[in-house]
């Protein structure tokens, strides 16, 4: 549950105080997933950042598809001024990863408690 609740925050953040930018996917990342069966794929952005810098930053949520992003594609993006490597893709920031943490984190803490009551009572 807490990771759920960490990653709304900073992607609440991130939507609330951050910048905005038009960016195109240039590329994508790739690496093995968890179990090394699959590959996931991470969207690399590029922006033009308020300062006038370009940035480049792989998108921190990775997926075991390319999805509807393709290479070429234009996405909005939210970046930290500060630290533009923290950014988040409009559509593409986790929140069903989000809404699951949370659901299975509430379970697993309801199953807690009543285990605890149940050997304390």
């Amino acid at each position: 549950m807490a990771v759920g609740l960490t990653l709304r925050r900073r992607t609440r953040r991130l939507r609330q105080q951050g910048a905005k930018a038009r960016g195109t996917v240039v590329r994508f990342h790739t690496r093995r997933d968890v179990d090394g069966n699959g590959t996931m794929y991470s969207p690399v952005v590029q922006w033009v950042a308020g300062d006038g810098r370009t940035v480049e930053a792989v998108s921190p949520v990775a997926r075991n598809t390319v999805g509807d992003l393709r290479a070429g594609a234009a996405v909005t993006v939210f970046y930290d001024p500060d630290n533009p490597k923290r950014m988040l893709i409009d559509g593409h920031d986790g929140a069903a990863l989000v809404v699951v943490f949370c659901i299975l984190g509430a379970v697993l803490l309801a199953a807690g408690v009543l285990v605890v009551g149940i050997l304390v009572a």
